[in-house]
């Protein structure tokens, strides 16, 4: 599988709402945190991106990602390298 995963096709009900918590604006709850961390860690190691600098600077990022500011600033990162997994 050289493509990532998407969160709209995850089948086990526990990412569908952390996503949507986080894009709604809510609050986060330690759990919620940790399955975007996962979601977004399968998504960066996926080999479709390749490597470089920029993407392993993300893949490196990816355990600090405990909280909802932190999880913002990744993606921020993300998209202007045209990465945007939400």
């Amino acid at each position: 599988m050289s493509e990532p995963g998407y969160w709209m096709s995850e089948s086990t009900g526990v990412l569908r709402p952390a996503v949507e918590a986080y894009l709604r604006g809510e609050d986060m709850t330690p759990v919620g945190i940790a399955v975007m961390r996962a979601y977004l860690r399968q998504w960066i190691d996926a080999p479709h991106w390749g490597g470089g600098d920029d993407l392993e600077e993300l893949r490196n990022g990816i355990d600090g990602l405990t909280s909802r500011a932190a999880i913002t600033a990744w993606l921020n990162r993300a998209e202007r390298l045209g990465i945007d997994p939400l």
